[in-house]
């Protein structure tokens, strides 16, 4: 317990000095995030599937590469594509396996894709939605852990985490769902209406996200994902959370946005 505060304390002030900052902070921290979590992901599948590391680490770099020369959109089209006809060309003229190429596209798409709408939601707010992310996650986790310990009885899924229950899950969302309501009340009036659907959703995306994480560290039999923060684990174990709400809450905005601008 002593590490696991030690390492928070730590890192809680590199996180809000990067989301404060943006800019070039912002882009090294989430390159830097996708291709640990990568590394980490690969490795837990490399038990029974191998990956194509390479291939996934140089993709990792051409998808940031196009965030920081500010690309236009057919380019990330582009280099999507141009990656799994790879991918599929790497299984037919090598000796690499098709559930080798899969596992490298997922990964690819589950972390480093995944983590990158950090940037995206940072290019079209770095005041108010850059932070919602990471506030689901946090009121989410603490909640659910807080009343799971407190009322919680009926285990929720016992196969993937015996140690999370149904009350604990319904304390985090409804947590989640209050402090999105006060946060978009106190920092934009305009959006505290659909802050209660995205509070909700978001809740209940965040134990997913934390659930799918647990469901590949008990079919590979890992405990960890990594040791980069001490206490705490690798970044998949972190951020498992985040790598589903970051998407989740910037197409939210872009949705917001979109329709703010139609009723105008």
């Amino acid at each position: 317990m002593k590490t696991r505060t030690i390492s928070a304390i730590i890192a809680l002030p590199l996180l809000f000095y990067v989301l404060l900052t943006g800019g070039l902070a912002l882009y090294v921290s989430a390159l830097a995030l996708s291709i640990i979590g990568l590394f980490e992901f690969y490795r837990a599948f490399s038990k029974e599937h191998h990956a194509i590391n390479w291939a996934g680490y140089l993709m990792t770099l051409a998808l940031y590469l196009g965030f920081f020369g500010e690309f236009s959109r057919n380019y990330f089209s582009f280099i999507i594509m141009a990656f799994m006809f790879f991918l599929l060309s790497l299984v037919v003229f090598t000796k690499h396996t098709i559930t080798g190429a899969m596992v490298t596209f997922i990964g690819f798409f589950y972390v480093s894709y995944s983590l990158s709408h950090l940037i995206l939601i940072s290019d079209l707010d770095q005041n108010f939605f850059i932070w919602y992310p990471f506030i689901i996650a946090f009121v989410t986790d603490t909640f659910a852990y807080l009343t799971g310990k407190l009322i919680g009885r009926t285990p929720l899924i016992p196969s993937v985490s015996p140690n999370k229950t149904v009350e604990g899950s319904l304390g985090g969302i409804i947590a989640c769902l209050i402090i999105s309501f006060l946060y978009a009340r106190i920092g934009k009036p305009d959006f505290q209406f659909y802050a209660i659907f995205l509070g909700l959703i978001g809740s209940i995306m965040s134990q997913i996200g934390d659930l799918i994480a647990s469901k590949i560290k008990r079919i590979f039999n890992i405990k960890d994902f990594g040791k980069i923060m001490p206490g705490h684990g690798g970044v998949l174990d972190r951020f498992d959370s985040l790598i589903i709400t970051l998407p989740l809450v910037y197409y939210f905005m872009v949705l917001f946005n979109y329709f703010s601008d139609k009723l105008i």
